[in-house]
């Protein structure tokens, strides 16, 4: 009876008493553990990174992030019901150098309760966006469903309307990246193909309407993340994980102009990122201005909360923009 009641009020316990300020620690890293002297994949140009970790509970299982216009600070939701603040430091080259200021809170359901403290199933947040009005809306996973938040992350939560089909799909087969675009509408993409390997996509008009569209197969790599460059095309993060290939990740850019109901996306590959370049579970992916002008692309990977993997947030300048 004891720990049921705890249990109760965990639940209804309010926001702001449920989050802390947190320290991450920052292991600075290089784009190839093995030939510290390459600096470059593809068109894209190493601007640092890190190995983060921390002691605070609750920590890891970062599954998406937003960073700010000018990349000074970032947001992250994870895969147990929470989201992670925090200010991005950098080095006198401008090549990312760290965290500070880190707060890790509980997101919320509808009903106002923890969901930090909820079943898995209701947990599972997989995919961020910033809505035109600035309001935040998380795509979670395993209970397919879209929740947006008015107010931050650590505030009230209400639900938004899904695309048709949405809640039907597998358990690990929902929605795992999602971008506004410039025009204000939404994409989303499933993260399980279909029979012919191409992957299920939507389009959200901004009054409401959702559209079928299909993004080409990709291999075995399957979406993970999606995010708007300045020029309004779309960079998609991809996965691969297979026994005898282990992981690999790909970074590519859909053109603004391809995306229409109906379209087939075409995406240009921009860099594979396997072995023995450093590498996780990517699975979130932000682009922004920087300061000196150039445009960065920000990876962020889900440990799993798994002993043998890694928190990796790295940065890269894209050369080609």
């Amino acid at each position: 009876m004891r720990a049921a009641l705890l249990a109760a009020l965990l639940l209804l316990a309010p926001a702001a008493a449920a989050q802390e300020t947190i320290d991450v620690a920052c292991t600075r890293l290089t784009l190839n553990p093995e030939d510290r002297a390459a600096t470059t994949v593809g068109p894209l140009a190493w601007r640092g990174g890190c190995a983060l970790t921390s002691d605070a509970a609750g920590f890891g299982g970062l599954s998406d992030l937003l960073l700010a216009p000018d990349g000074g600070s970032l947001l992250a939701v994870s895969d147990e019901g929470r989201w992670l603040s925090a200010a991005l430091a950098y080095d006198t080259d401008g090549d990312l150098a760290g965290l500070t200021a880190a707060r890790l809170g509980p997101l919320h359901d509808t009903a106002g309760r923890l969901l930090s403290v909820s079943i898995k199933r209701r947990q599972d947040a997989e995919a961020l966006a910033r809505l035109p009005d600035g309001s935040l809306l998380v795509a979670f996973e395993r209970e397919h469903r879209l929740r947006r938040f008015a107010a931050g992350l650590g505030g009230p939560t209400e639900i938004f309307d899904a695309p048709p089909g949405l809640t039907e799909a597998a358990a690990n087969a929902g929605i795992e990246a999602l971008v506004t675009l410039a025009d204000g509408r939404l994409l989303a993409f499933r993260e399980g193909p279909q029979d012919d390997g191409s992957t299920p996509a939507w389009l959200r008009d901004p009054d409401g309407t959702w559209h079928d569209l299909i993004l080409r197969p990709g291999g075995l790599f399957r979406p993970t993340g999606a995010a708007l460059l300045p020029s309004g095309d779309v960079l998609l993060l991809e996965r691969r994980f297979t026994l005898l290939g282990g992981l690999g990740a790909r970074v590519s850019r859909i053109a603004a102009a391809d995306i229409r109901p109906g379209a087939r996306l075409e995406a240009e590959t921009l860099a594979d990122l396997g072995p023995p370049l450093t590498l996780d579970n990517f699975e979130g992916v932000a682009a922004h201005r920087a300061p000196d002008g150039t445009t960065r692309i920000t990876l962020l990977s889900d440990d799993n909360f798994n002993a043998l993997q890694r928190t990796l947030l790295v940065q890269f300048e894209l050369l080609e923009d």
